[in-house]
């Protein structure tokens, strides 16, 4: 398998849509204390069980448990276009800043299609919910980091909705380049 792509995104100065940097590499080998924001697209059944979201579950169980609890807490309610901004455990506080402390890495699901497999949801539906989901995480990482100490400093993300939701990266491209910050 090659390694997937790795999007970092911030906001411009020069405007207030996403910049969306391209880069080339596999989205699970970044530095495990940089405080970065790894992402991805979901559904909203609770399933991280194919595809890169297999990976994240493997990479991150306890992001994994925490999405899987949020799901079937919200049963019912319409979690398509949200996120969920997931962070790292710690299993003291005062590791908040200490260099050797558990991973700094977040997770964010981007909850873009209600189901998997042959019931995901149709390709107008799940960029629709990708722009909403984008921005309801830029207000999550906003209001997180005006709240704590340990900010998130990075935000990368593979070629969501591309994979397993089989929806053309260049559709979802132009949806991310229209998101405003």
């Amino acid at each position: 398998l090659a390694p997937p792509q790795v999007h970092p995104l911030s906001s411009s100065s020069a405007s207030n849509n996403l910049q969306i940097v391209h880069s080339t590499g596999d989205l699970f080998t970044l530095p495990p204390r940089n405080n970065s924001l790894l992402v991805h697209a979901c559904n909203t059944q609770g399933s991280w069980g194919a595809g890169i979201a297999k990976v994240f579950a493997r990479e991150f169980p306890d992001a994994y448990t925490a999405y899987r609890e949020h799901c079937r807490r919200n049963e019912g309610a319409d979690l398509v276009g949200t996120a969920l901004l997931i962070p790292p455990p710690a299993s003291n506080p005062e590791e908040n800043g200490a260099i050797d402390g558990p991973p700094r890495q977040f997770v964010g699901c981007l909850f873009t299609s209600r189901s998997f497999g042959r019931k995901v949801s149709p390709p107008d539906q799940i960029l629709a919910a990708t722009a909403t989901a984008v921005r309801d995480l830029l207000r999550q990482v906003e209001e997180w980091n005006e709240a704590h100490y340990r900010r998130i400093r990075s935000v990368h993300m593979c070629k969501i909705n591309a994979g397993l939701f089989n929806v053309p990266w260049e559709d979802t491209l132009r949806v991310l380049k229209r998101v405003r910050v």
